[in-house]
């Protein structure tokens, strides 16, 4: 573990800019999705595939990258990572068709994959536990206040050139950017390589055999299907059950990721003083309550005052969730960190198909009923089948 205190501050503002960075392609996607979806002929719907594609990629890439993180240091993967963001980047902007669109926005899933576990490891290794919360909290942060800072940007560049050129004139220099930060900010953790000695699986049985960690990944994989979906079509929501303009979204997103920051950053505290478990459950609870709320209340008012304090407990409970997971092998951190990122691919993934079906046969009603549910079995899981760390 890093001991310097000057060296943990500028670690964590390292992958505080890391998690800035990484959301920019939400921001585009979320905001310019009915827009995407009409240069391609496509309503929103199936333009929201994009994303399922993206978490599927995801998926599959965190598996191997279970495997890899007992062979290289996180920092190496971490870098990598970041070379596909900008690969997706540049795809996404040269996207001809809507199939190019698919395979383009899918290598963010990879670059997702590879950076999503690594951030958590190194917070893993590098720090110790009574500060793990909070970072991860710092951290987590550092996305919805990408979406308020990169908003407004993003809906300008779309309004003066298009949602082409938000990918290459704003998601791109970012990535370059957190690129070079973290190339100097975070630490050679481990040597060249990583332990030889270990099997290619060792990590997966480990994590696998550990009953208290298979109830985190199910419990995680329920939440993200609620939290994720219910933000995914949100904006869409309003602009068309609503329609409001998409200036207006882009505050209100704005201030979604605002909430949703601000619960991020006070996780810590409220697990110092609950314990991981307890503000895990308490978190998901009412996740799922608000989530049903959100598409059903029948008035513009309700449903925003109601998706902000929904934003607030999605990033909190994203937040205490990874710090329960986090603690749960602490010998295989890396492993089960991408079974967990894993699991969150998982969630997005069926979330977004079942959501965006949900949408297309029955409307936005039945989509906020199903998503809520699953927001409140994450929190069943939680509270029923997994453990306080020691």
């Amino acid at each position: 573990m890093m001991g310097d205190k000057s060296s943990n501050r500028f670690l964590l503002a390292a992958l505080f800019i890391t998690g800035f960075a990484t959301h920019a392609r939400l921001i585009i996607s979320s905001l310019l999705l009915i827009e995407i979806g009409e240069t391609f002929g496509y309503p929103v719907g199936l333009a929201g595939q994009i994303t399922s594609a993206a978490s599927s990629v995801q998926l599959v890439s965190a598996l191997v990258m279970g495997v890899l993180v007992l062979r290289y240091r996180p920092r190496t993967l971490l870098l990598t990572g970041m070379g596909f963001y900008a690969a997706s980047a540049i795809a996404c902007f040269l996207a001809p068709s809507f199939a190019t669109m698919l395979v383009a926005y899918a290598l963010g899933g990879v670059a997702a994959a590879m950076t999503f576990p690594m951030l958590g490891t190194i917070i893993g290794e590098a720090l110790p536990p009574e500060e793990r919360p909070k970072a991860l909290g710092l951290i987590t942060a550092g996305q919805p206040i990408s979406f308020i800072v990169g908003t407004p940007i993003v809906n300008y560049i779309a309004g003066q050139t298009g949602w082409r050129m938000a990918f290459l004139a704003y998601m791109l220099p970012l990535v370059l950017v957190s690129f070079a930060v973290t190339y100097i900010g975070v630490p050679k953790i481990g040597g060249t390589r990583r332990d030889e000695s270990r099997g290619n699986f060792e990590g997966f049985r480990g994590v696998l055999s550990r009953r208290t960690a298979l109830a985190c990944l199910a419990a995680t994989a329920l939440f993200q299907a609620s939290m994720w979906t219910t933000f995914n079509f949100s904006i869409s929501f309003f602009r068309e059950s609503y329609l409001i303009s998409t200036g207006w979204a882009s505050l209100l997103l704005s201030a979604i990721a605002l909430f949703s920051s601000v619960g991020s950053l006070t996780t810590g505290a409220v697990v110092k003083r609950l314990g991981r478990r307890r503000t895990t459950t308490i978190f998901a609870l009412g996740l799922g309550a608000m989530g049903i709320a959100i598409y059903n209340s029948g008035m513009l008012s309700l449903s925003i005052l109601t998706v902000l304090p929904f934003a607030y407990l999605a990033g909190a409970g994203y937040v205490a969730g990874d710090s329960l997971t986090l603690e749960q092998v602490p010998e295989y951190r890396g492993t089960l960190m991408s079974l967990n990122t894993v699991a969150r691919s998982t969630g997005a993934t069926v979330g977004t198909m079942l959501g965006g079906a949900l949408i297309l046969l029955s409307g936005y009603g039945a989509f906020g009923l199903v998503m809520g549910i699953l927001g409140l079995a994450s929190a069943f899981i939680y509270w029923s089948f997994t453990r306080e760390p020691q």
